[in-house]
C-alpha cells in the first residue's frame, strides 16, 4: 500500500496561506480584542508585538504556525498593524528572531491550543483506524477529516508527512486484518477449491473465475438452467456457512468488485491472506447475487413464454373465427327453424330435424365445441402446449432456489398471498417423483384460475372426474411465476437462497435470514 497519496499541489497548500483572506474572514480570525491587545503590548518592542499578534491570528486561521513567521499575506499585516497602531514595516526581521517560539508557547497556553505531541498521536490514530475499518473512505478523505478533527479540538496540525504517513500504515493495518479474518473464513478444503478458481482447467479456455463471475444473457429456458447451474456453483464453494460478521459489509464488498472486475491472473498473483480474502469475499457475494440472477433470467424468459403463448392465442383465434362464425350461422338456423316448428300446435319438431342435414349440424356443433373457449380462458391451451419447455427449468428451479415471504397471516384478512403461492410451491416440489395416487384434498387450488381449476380437475372428457397431476405442473407455473413479482408478497433474495430454514407452529419459517455479514 503507497505510503505518499497527497500530490504535489495538495502538498504545498497544506498549513499556508492558499489566498488572501477575505474581509469577513480578517473579521472573524485575525480581530484582536482588549485582552488581545494587551497580551500583545506586552511583549519587547514594535516587532514582537506586531508578531506576537500575526501569529495568533495565524493560529485562529490555519491551526498551525508557520515555519516564517512572516509568511502571510500582506493584507493580514496591514489589518493587524492598524489595530495596535503600528506600521506593516515593523514585522521585518521577526521570523528571524528566537522570541518568535517563546510567543508561540503563549498562544497556546493563553487560548487552549494544544500541541501535537504523543498523546494526540494516539488518540487520533485510534479514531482514524476505527473510520478506515468501518468505510471505505479513500486515503486524501481520511486526511481531510482528521485535519477537521484536529481543528475541532485545537490540536496544532503536525507535519503533512507526519499526518500522510499515520493514515497510510493506519490503512495498512486495516487492510491487514481484514484479509487475516476473511482468510480464515474457509476450510482448509475449501479454501483449496477457492484458490484454484483463478487457475485455468484442462480443456477450457478461461478459469472458473471468469466463468462464473459472467452473468447469464440468454433468456429461455435453456439460459435459466444454466443461470441456476451457476448458482448451485457458486453456493456449493461455502459461503453461506461462513461466519464474516467480524468485517464490515462495505470491505466485503469492494472486494468483491475487485475480484469481479479484475483479471484472474491479477487475483492469482496477489500476496498473502489478500488472494484467499479476495475469493472469500467474491464467494459470498456472489452466492446470492446469482440467485437474484436466476430469478432475472426466469421472469424475463416466463413473461416471453406468456408474451408468445397470448400471441399464438390471438393469432389462432383469428385464424379459426371465420369457421366459427360458419358453424354458429348453421346452429341458428337450425334453433330458429326448430322454433318455427314449436309455434305450430301440431308441429312434429322430429320430423323437421329428419329434413336437416344432421351431419353438417354435428360438424357445426364439433367446430364450435373445438374452437369456443369459456369466458375466462385466454392462453391456457397455448401454455400446455409449451409443457415441454416449462419442464425443462422448473424442477430445478423448485429445488435450487428456497422462497420465503411475510407474515403468513393478517388480522381479518386470512393467509395472505404470497403464501399461498408458497403452498402451490411446497406441493409441486413433493409431487415431482411421486407415482401414488394424489388425493384432490391435498392440492392448494386456491392459487388455481377457475380456468386452470378446470383442467386440474376436469368434469367433461376422457378425464372426466380424475385429477390430472402434470396439469398441476402447468397450472402451477403461473404459481411459480409470481415468485418474481414482489407485491405479490413472495421473495427469493440473497438471505432466502440455499439457507436452511424451518416452520414454527405457525408455519412461518425462520432460519433463513442472511448470513451475518449481509445483514
Amino acid at each position: 500500500m503507497p505510503v505518499s497519496f497527497l500530490s504535489a499541489e495538495q502538498r504545498s497548500r497544506y498549513g499556508v496561506f492558499n489566498a488572501v483572506p477575505d474581509i469577513a474572514q480578517l473579521g472573524a480570525f485575525f480581530h484582536l480584542d482588549a485582552d488581545d491587545r494587551r497580551r500583545a503590548m506586552a511583549a519587547n518592542g514594535a516587532r514582537n508585538q506586531l508578531g506576537w499578534s500575526v501569529q495568533l491570528g495565524t493560529a485562529r486561521f490555519l491551526n498551525c504556525f508557520l515555519d516564517d513567521p512572516e509568511d502571510v499575506p500582506a493584507a493580514v499585516v496591514d489589518y493587524v498593524a492598524e489595530q495596535l497602531g503600528l506600521q506593516a514595516a515593523d514585522l521585518k526581521g521577526y521570523g528571524e528572531k528566537e522570541a518568535r517560539w517563546a510567543h508561540q508557547e503563549q498562544i497556546r497556553t493563553g487560548y487552549g491550543y494544544t500541541a501535537f505531541a504523543s498523546e494526540q498521536w494516539f488518540a487520533l490514530a485510534c479514531w482514524l483506524y476505527k473510520r478506515a475499518w468501518t468505510t471505505g473512505e479513500r486515503p486524501i478523505v481520511l486526511f481531510d477529516l482528521a485535519t477537521h478533527r484536529l481543528v475541532e479540538a485545537k490540536i496544532l496540525l503536525p507535519g503533512v508527512t507526519t499526518l500522510e504517513r499515520m493514515i497510510a500504515a493506519l490503512r495498512e493495518r486495516v487492510a491487514a486484518r481484514q484479509y487475516a479474518l476473511l482468510a480464515a473464513a474457509p476450510s482448509p478444503n475449501q479454501a483449496v477449491v477457492l484458490e484454484n478458481l483463478v487457475k485455468v482447467e484442462e480443456g477450457r479456455r478461461v478459469s472458473r473465475l471468469d466463468r462464473l463471475r459472467k452473468s447469464p444473457t440468454d433468456v429461455s429456458g435453456t439460459g435459466l438452467v444454466k443461470a441456476l447451474d451457476r448458482h448451485v456453483e457458486l453456493r456449493d464453494l461455502g459461503g453461506a456457512g461462513w461466519d464474516l460478521s467480524a468485517v464490515p459489509p462495505g470491505k466485503i464488498a469492494a472486494l468483491a468488485r475487485f475480484a469481479h472486475a479484475a483479471r484472474a491472473q491479477a487475483v492469482a498473483e496477489l500476496a498473502g491472506d489478500r488472494k484467499l480474502a479476495t475469493l472469500v469475499a467474491f464467494a459470498a457475494t456472489m452466492a446470492p447475487q446469482s440467485a437474484d440472477d436466476a430469478v432475472e433470467v426466469f421472469d424475463l424468459a416466463v413473461g416471453d413464454l406468456l408474451r408468445t403463448s397470448a400471441f399464438k392465442a390471438t393469432k389462432e383465434r383469428m385464424r379459426t373465427l371465420k369457421d366459427l362464425d360458419t358453424a354458429a350461422i348453421v346452429l341458428r338456423e337450425v334453433w330458429l327453424k326448430i322454433c318455427s316448428v314449436a309455434e305450430i300446435p301440431d308441429g312434429d319438431i322430429r320430423a323437421a330435424l329428419d329434413e336437416m342435414d344432421l351431419a353438417a349440424i354435428g360438424a357445426a356443433a364439433d367446430v364450435i365445441g373445438d374452437i369456443a373457449r369459456e369466458p375466462d380462458e385466454d392462453f391456457q391451451q397455448e401454455l400446455l402446449d409449451r409443457y415441454a419447455t416449462i419442464r425443462r427449468f422448473l424442477p430445478k428451479l423448485l429445488k435450487h432456489l428456497d422462497f420465503d415471504a411475510g407474515a403468513a397471516e393478517v388480522a381479518g384478512q386470512g393467509v395472505r398471498r404470497g403464501h399461498e403461492v408458497l403452498q402451490a410451491l411446497d406441493f409441486l416440489k413433493a409431487i415431482e417423483r411421486r407415482r401414488t395416487d394424489i388425493d384432490p384434498r391435498e392440492v392448494p387450488a386456491g392459487v388455481l384460475s377457475s380456468a386452470w381449476h378446470r383442467r386440474v380437475f376436469p368434469k367433461r372428457g376422457e378425464h372426466a372426474g380424475h385429477l390430472q397431476p402434470t396439469r398441476l405442473h402447468r397450472g402451477g407455473r403461473r404459481a411459480a411465476a409470481r415468485i418474481a413479482a414482489p407485491p405479490r408478497g413472495v421473495r427469493a433474495g440473497p438471505a432466502q437462497v440455499g439457507r436452511p430454514h424451518r416452520r414454527t407452529a405457525e408455519g412461518r419459517r425462520v432460519g433463513a435470514g442472511p448470513p451475518p455479514h449481509l445483514r
